[in-house]
C-alpha cells in the first residue's frame, strides 16, 4: 500500500565537496537519510504509472534479510511541492507535459538546486510512455546518484565526528587511512589487518536491543588475476573470517551464508583502483545468527597487494538498511598512502 506522507520531521545535515559557488547562502538540505521525495501530480501518482514509479524505487535491496527497498519513497504532489519541502535532501522531480511534444524523454542532475548539498533528478518527458521508458532503462542509474550522495554525506559526517586517532594509527600500521564512524573503535589490530567494530543499544518495544556493526581489512600479496573471480574472492572472504572473527561459543565463526541467497559480485573503479564489490548475507557457523555484508576486493596502486575489506551489521530488531549504509561510506572512504 502507497502512502503519502503530507508531515514529515525535517533533520538538517550540510555537507562539503559538492556544492556549487553559487549555493554558498543555500540552507542546508532538510530530511533523514535514506528519505527521497517523488514529485509527481496526483493524478499521475494514482496512474499505472504512478504504480511502476513506486514499484521501481521500491524494489527489494540485495542482500538483506527482510525486504527492504533502497529508499524510503515520499510522494509529494506537484502543487503542494512548496518551499518546505524544496530543500530535501533527495528529490525526484517529473515534469510530463505537451510542451515537450518533439523532444526525447531526459533527465538531469542538479546539484544544491534549492538547498545546499541537496541532490534533485529532474525528468522533462512529452508523455507518461517515453518517461517510464527511460525510467525503467535508468533506474540503476538514478538509484546509484542518490546512493552516492548518501555516502557522500556520511563519509562528511564521519570527517566531522569520527577518530582522528583511529584515522592515524590506521595510517601509520596500515599504510592507507579511512574516516571511521563516531565510537568505533579497533578491536584488533596486527600487520596486514585491523577489525573495526561499533558496539551499541537502541530500545525498542521498551527493551534495549544489541546493534553490531565492523569492518575487518585484510592486506594478502597479489599474485594472479585468477584472485578476482568470484569463486577465489568467495573463498578468500571465507577463509579470512574464519581466522579472524570467532563467534561467542568456542569454535564458532563467522562465514558468508551463500545457502540463503548467492553473494552478488560486481566490477568497480575506485578511485582509479580496480575492485569488485560482494553483497549478500553471513551467518555464525555453529550458532543461529547472521546478517547482511558488504566487501570491496581492491587491487592496492602498488599492484602488489590487494585489500580485502568486509563490513558487516548484526541487528536482529531492526531494519537494516541504514546501518548496512554507514558501514558502506567507513570503507568507501578509504584512500592509500603514498607509498
Amino acid at each position: 500500500m502507497r502512502l503519502r506522507i503530507f508531515t514529515l520531521i525535517l533533520m538538517g545535515y550540510t555537507i562539503a565537496g559538492c556544492d556549487s559557488s553559487s549555493s554558498d547562502f543555500k540552507p542546508g538540505y532538510s530530511g533523514s537519510f535514506g528519505e527521497l521525495l517523488v514529485v509527481v501530480p496526483e493524478v499521475l501518482w494514482n496512474s499505472p504509472t504512478g504504480d511502476s514509479i513506486f514499484s521501481l524505487f521500491n524494489k527489494p535491496q540485495y542482500g538483506l534479510p527482510q525486504n527492504e527497498s533502497p529508499f524510503t519513497v515520499i510522494h509529494v504532489k506537484s502543487e503542494k511541492f512548496s518551499s518546505v519541502l524544496t530543500g530535501h535532501r533527495n528529490v525526484f522531480f517529473v515534469d510530463i507535459k505537451k510542451k515537450y511534444t518533439g523532444q526525447e524523454a531526459t533527465y538531469v542532475l542538479q546539484k544544491s538546486k534549492w538547498a545546499k548539498g541537496q541532490v534533485v533528478v529532474e525528468f522533462t518527458a512529452p508523455d507518461n510512455a517515453s518517461f517510464l521508458a527511460l525510467l525503467t532503462s535508468d533506474i540503476e542509474n538514478i538509484l546509484d546518484i542518490f546512493t552516492t550522495a548518501e555516502m557522500n554525506r556520511l563519509v562528511q559526517k564521519n570527517k566531522k565526528f569520527g577518530s582522528k586517532e583511529i584515522r592515524k594509527e590506521i595510517l601509520k600500521s596500515q599504510g592507507y587511512q579511512l574516516y571511521a564512524q563516531k565510537d568505533m573503535r579497533i578491536e584488533k589490530t596486527k600487520e596486514n589487518l585491523v577489525w573495526l567494530r561499533l558496539e551499541r543499544e537502541m530500545p525498542k518495544g521498551g527493551f534495549q536491543h544489541q546493534i553490531s556493526q565492523g569492518i575487518l581489512i585484510v592486506k594478502q600479496p597479489y599474485t594472479a588475476k585468477k584472485q578476482f573471480l568470484d569463486t577465489s574472492i568467495g573463498l578468500a572472504i571465507d577463509s579470512i573470517l574464519k581466522a579472524e572473527i570467532p563467534g561467542p561459543k568456542t569454535g564458532d565463526y563467522m562465514g558468508i551464508a551463500d545457502q540463503y541467497i548467492q553473494p552478488k559480485y560486481k566490477e568497480l573503479n575506485f578511485k582509479e583502483n580496480f575492485c569488485k564489490s560482494a553483497t549478500g548475507l553471513w551467518e555464525m557457523k555453529g550458532n543461529f545468527f547472521g546478517g547482511p555484508f558488504y566487501e570491496l576486493t581492491i587491487l592496492h596502486p602498488n599492484k602488489k597487494e590487494i585489500l580485502f575489506v568486509y563490513g558487516y551489521v548484526f541487528a536482529p530488531q531492526f531494519d537494516k538498511r541504514e546501518y548496512l549504509r554507514e558501514v558502506k561510506a567507513v570503507m568507501h572512504s578509504i584512500d592509500f598512502a603514498k607509498d
